[in-house]
């Protein structure tokens, strides 16, 4: 799609992207290239280095606080779906961390879609395939194709200057 195409449509809907802080480099990249496409995306919120140097204490502090926030991210009407950045982490194939299900499990209470950057890990393979997890085994264009079919709309607006 070209940019002239992309800037007449506009929406309130966004992606949220869920994953281990181990991959946050990839979740960002791909949040950039959602966004150049017109695509809202909604990102975690790095740790930073400042983080090891809490207590136990701050540090589940800051871990609920941070959670509690993303969850609403979740939860929030805007949000369309989540997309689990899953890449082989820590020798697992299609990895996905504790947090990161228990996102994933959020969404699926809200009834929103799951999207999954690789495939299904063997470990959640009759979960993820009962919630409808869709694998997208490292391409974008199903999730690009699905949230330009349901979610963006041409602007009312732009269309009276044509």
């Amino acid at each position: 799609m070209n940019k002239g195409v992309a800037s007449n449509l506009t929406t309130n809907r966004r992606i949220v992207l869920i994953g281990s802080m181990g991959v946050y480099e990839k979740i960002l990249s791909i949040a950039e290239r959602l966004n150049v496409l017109g695509i809202n995306t909604i990102v975690p919120e790095a740790e930073g280095g400042a983080v090891q140097q809490l207590s136990l204490f701050d540090f589940e502090s800051f871990k609920r606080r941070v959670s509690f926030a993303y969850l609403r991210k979740i939860r929030d009407p805007r949000t369309y779906c989540v997309f689990a950045i899953n890449q082989d982490l820590h020798g697992m194939p299609d990895y996905i961390g504790p947090n990161t299900f228990a996102e994933i499990a959020v969404a699926f209470a809200q009834s929103k879609k799951i999207y999954l950057y690789q495939s299904i890990p063997e470990a959640y393979c009759e979960e993820l395939s009962a919630w409808r997890g869709i694998q997208l085994r490292g391409s974008l264009d199903k999730l690009i194709t699905d949230f330009r079919t349901d979610c963006m709309v041409e602007n009312a607006q732009l269309r009276l200057l044509d």
